[in-house]
């Protein structure tokens, strides 16, 4: 079951051999962005890096032969909608320290050809260039003095 609290009929027929090839790979896309994200959170501690998130998610990113997108990042929570720290969903370099009180998203998007990306004229709606699948989740956590806690679940 890929969502506890949805519950989603199976489905056992299809038209075509091909439509039912679209359907297991969008579920497998579906499944690798959540697990980057869950992958992601996991890596939070406090005294952690920043960089370590984006390691986390790229590895499950590519551990299914996925890409993952760098134009969009995580960002923090404050006063101000979008705010440091700017989580980079991929490998990167970045050394901020975890630290307790700290505020931020965890948002990777995954896509199943080129992460290249383009944002629609209603500055929402952001597609991939090469019309390729993408699949997204998000959590919003905070690093407490002994881990992490998710502040997007109930």
């Amino acid at each position: 079951e890929d969502w506890p609290s949805v519950p989603i009929p199976p489905k056992t027929t299809f038209a075509t051999p091909e439509e039912e090839e679209r359907f297991v790979t969008a579920r497998r896309l579906v499944r690798a962005a959540l697990e980057s994200r869950d992958e992601g959170v996991a890596a939070c501690r406090p005294g952690g890096c920043l960089s370590d998130v984006g390691g986390a998610i790229h590895a499950v990113s590519d551990a299914y032969g996925y890409d993952t997108v760098r134009h969009y990042r995580g960002h923090g929570i404050s006063s101000d909608f979008h705010c440091a720290p700017f989580v980079k969903h991929f490998r990167n370099n970045e050394a901020m320290e975890l630290l307790p009180g700290m505020i931020f998203t965890i948002e990777p998007m995954i896509t199943e050809g080129s992460a290249e990306c383009d944002e629609w004229s209603d500055d929402w709606t952001v597609a991939t260039r090469d019309g390729g699948r993408a699949a997204q989740f998000e959590h919003t956590v905070l690093i407490t003095e002994t881990g992490v806690r998710i502040l997007t679940l109930p």
